[in-house]
């Protein structure tokens, strides 16, 4: 049967072939048609939307983002060097800047993005987008598109992202990831239970959620087995519980045939009252019958009191091994551990009423909407095998990302890091995100604090039409070294110099420096011979031209 699409597509391009012919010599009439058929020959299945300019686009135009520091809000509660990072602003605009610090540079991407429920839960362009906005499903595609390709673009080759969401946007976010990820690079749709159910009404309650788990490349990420604290099938206990906890039994023989089968596991083992068993029970060898264990492992068994015999009522013997919990079955100490599986199940009563009841114990008020309960993200942060992550959240909201890496590295010794990004619509991430992680580093009620440092950034923009663009760009510099960097630029251990007089000042009063870990330089200084000799002994980084080289560019400027 024919491709009733692609025959109509041909018919019309034959027909725009035709009419090109007739104004073959009006040339703005050519390029009109060429436009109509570069649409028509432009892809026209899998995911298709009405694709919508953002207000943050058109801004970005005639203006260049950069950071500014919000020097007072600066948190540093450890003598560590690096650093997390709160920015505040637009997050597209926040993941511009990040491509250029950390493109292929972050593990860890988790992101609760507006469910785009109708019910005021997204605003695009600062206008609410209600369930009777007939381009309601585009708008949250276009809006969502252009985002999940940077993020895509920060990751590691073995990253992964994570996204939460409902039934409204699953099935639309699921082509969008495939056609960005790629559908080989699914992980999995992670399942949870986010409100408990309900005995009224009589339609079927909806009390789950999702979060779709995609890798950059599959090949390339490890995710981590999920430790088992406490099995119920390991039920019996001995002697030896405290050292290796408690067991369960297996069976030592087992049915073998063809290639699998060994003459040499089939031997006789002899019972407590004198007799010789083989494997299958019997006291005559059997064909098939294998024991699991070679006579040495069995004799040592035996000896270290990891094989247990039963005998029936009819007298026969049955021959087990013990399985311990906190040892193998050479006695050495393990952690018994199971892959993730897509249903959470195991998050203590986690849901969203939860999440609200963590955020009240900061605030002691409902000081942010439907935020997602710390069990869960620190659930999904333990997916990705590297303790030493950097984990990027760029749909902030209330700060529960920073506080599950944070308790993360207190319970395993992690090595962590966090980069937010919010906008500050209604004070939300001064008020909430960063009064969030600062009570979470100090201490909070009866709660202990983890310490942390933070650096508070937010988005600015230079116009690019401006009278010198790169003078303007160089006093943001540092903020983009600190960034990419993970540190401060403290003028004592980090030090900054962007010009020949700073490069002198700093020669001239380098006595009084103890225990600089590194000097960021611009490529515009150049040191004399004696400053050369001078820093001999430390670090020198030249900060980068690709921070802002192609707004110079475009703009005619250099630095």
């Amino acid at each position: 049967m024919g491709n009733l699409s692609q025959e109509k597509r041909e018919r019309m391009l034959a027909f725009l072939n035709k009419v090109k012919e007739e104004h073959k010599d009006d040339d703005e009439m050519l390029i009109a048609l060429d436009e109509i058929e570069n649409e028509l020959n432009s892809k026209k299945y899998g995911l298709v939307w009405e694709k919508h300019e953002e207000e943050v686009d058109r801004m970005m135009q005639d203006n260049i983002p950069v950071f500014t520091e919000v020097k007072e809000r600066e948190i540093k509660a450890t003598d560590e060097n690096a650093y997390n990072f709160l920015l505040e602003g637009d997050n597209l605009h926040s993941l511009k800047l990040l491509e250029k610090t950390h493109a292929g540079k972050i593990d860890v991407i988790y992101i609760d993005p507006p469910y785009n429920t109708g019910s005021k839960d997204f605003t695009y362009n600062d206008v609410l987008v209600d369930e009777n906005d007939g381009y309601r499903h585009s708008k949250w595609l276009s809006f969502m598109s252009e985002r999940l390709q940077y993020a895509k673009k920060l990751l590691t080759d073995s990253g992964m992202i994570m996204i939460s969401i409902n039934d409204i946007e699953l099935y639309s976010l699921k082509l969008l990831c495939d056609s960005i990820y790629g559908e080989s690079n699914l992980l999995a749709n992670m399942i949870w239970q986010s409100t408990p159910g309900s005995n009224t009404g009589l339609d079927i309650k909806t009390v789950t959620e999702y979060v779709l788990c995609y890798a950059k490349n599959k090949m390339e990420c490890t995710t981590a087995s999920r430790p088992i604290e406490d099995d119920q099938k390991y039920k019996f206990r001995d002697n030896y519980v405290e050292k290796r906890g408690k067991y369960l039994l297996n069976k030592l023989d087992r049915r073998m045939t063809g290639q699998h089968y060994s003459e040499s596991l089939n031997y006789a083992i002899k019972t407590p009252d004198g007799r010789l068993v083989f494997p299958g029970g019997e006291e005559e060898k059997q064909k098939h019958w294998n024991w699991r264990w070679s006579e040495s492992k069995v004799a040592w068994g035996v000896k270290n009191n990891f094989i247990e015999f039963k005998q029936s009522k009819n007298g026969k013997w049955a021959i087990y091994f013990k399985q311990y919990f906190k040892v193998n079955n050479n006695d050495e100490v393990i952690e018994r551990s199971l892959p993730y599986q897509n249903l959470i199940k195991d998050l203590n009563g986690a849901n969203s009423a939860r999440g609200t009841q963590e955020i009240m114990s900061i605030f002691d008020k409902k000081a942010f909407d439907y935020p997602k309960p710390l069990n869960l993200i620190k659930y999904l942060l333990r997916i990705h095998a590297n303790q030493n992550a950097t984990v990027l959240d760029f749909f902030a909201g209330s700060g529960t990302t920073a506080q599950a890496v944070l308790e993360l590295n207190k319970e395993d010794g992690g090595n962590r890091k966090f980069i937010l990004c919010t906008n500050n619509e209604n004070n939300i991430c001064e008020e909430v995100t960063y009064e969030r992680i600062k009570r979470v580093i100090h201490g909070y009620a009866d709660v202990e604090g983890i310490p942390a440092n933070l650096k508070y950034f937010k988005t600015d923009f230079i116009a690019k039409d401006s009278d010198d663009v790169s003078a303007e760009l160089l006093s943001h510099i540092k903020e983009m070294v600190e960034l990419e960097n993970g540190i401060t630029l403290d003028n004592k251990r980090y030090l900054i110099v962007l010009s020949d007089e700073q490069a002198d000042e700093l020669a001239k009063n380098w006595s009084n420096y103890e225990d600089v870990k590194a000097i960021y330089v611009s490529r515009n200084v150049l040191f004399t011979s004696e400053q050369d000799a001078l820093f001999s002994n430390t670090e020198i980084h030249i900060i980068p031209d690709y921070y802002f080289e192609y707004e110079l560019k475009e703009v005619g400027e250099t630095w």
